[in-house]
């Protein structure tokens, strides 16, 4: 009999082996839970990242169009039209706006390549072929509140900012 007790033994360890379906169900909800959670962060994270991707974009095509209209020798247009469906037009002539197709623009964004980020409405801005424009203050807004300002000095130089801390960004 001796023998037989050992092998009942092992035999025994081998079937605790493993989780039981209660424990699969609590750690499944435990996840979910945690998940649920995580969402509202990421979500606002989300909502930052696009916030800020539109302002440097708006940004980098305030500077490309300083730079084109010394290169080219005449006068370009940013045409800013604001409110639920924005949009921005780099143009060749005043007036031109980025509703419908027209000849005169060179380059057109959108607020619908954007979910949640709002522009204010804004004068034309005009840059010289000497690369200098008016100042302007441009401002970016998210649905969760946070807001963006891109600044043209009068010698055309652009800047993003935060007037609250966003990171990665100078207060203004």
């Amino acid at each position: 009999m001796g023998p037989a007790a050992p092998a009942a033994s092992t035999e025994r360890r081998r079937q605790v082996r493993g989780l039981t379906l209660i424990e699969v169900v609590i750690a499944l909800a435990v996840l979910v839970l945690l998940l649920t959670l995580a969402l509202p962060s990421f979500d606002g994270q989300l909502q930052r990242q696009r916030l800020k991707a539109t302002a440097q974009t708006l940004a980098a095509d305030l500077a490309e169009a300083r730079f084109e209209a010394a290169q080219r020798g005449q006068p370009l247009f940013i045409g800013i039209h604001g409110g639920a469906d924005w949009c921005w037009a780099v143009t060749t002539t005043s007036g031109c706006g980025c509703q419908q197709p027209q000849t005169c623009r060179l380059k057109v964004v959108s607020g619908a390549e954007v979910p949640g980020i709002s522009l204010q409405p804004a004068p034309e801005i005009t840059f010289d072929p000497g690369g200098s424009g008016l100042p302007a203050v441009l401002l970016l807004h998210s649905e969760r509140g946070q807001t963006l300002r891109v600044e043209l000095s009068p010698m055309g130089r652009v800047r993003v900012c935060a007037p609250e801390p966003i990171s990665g960004l100078p207060r203004c």
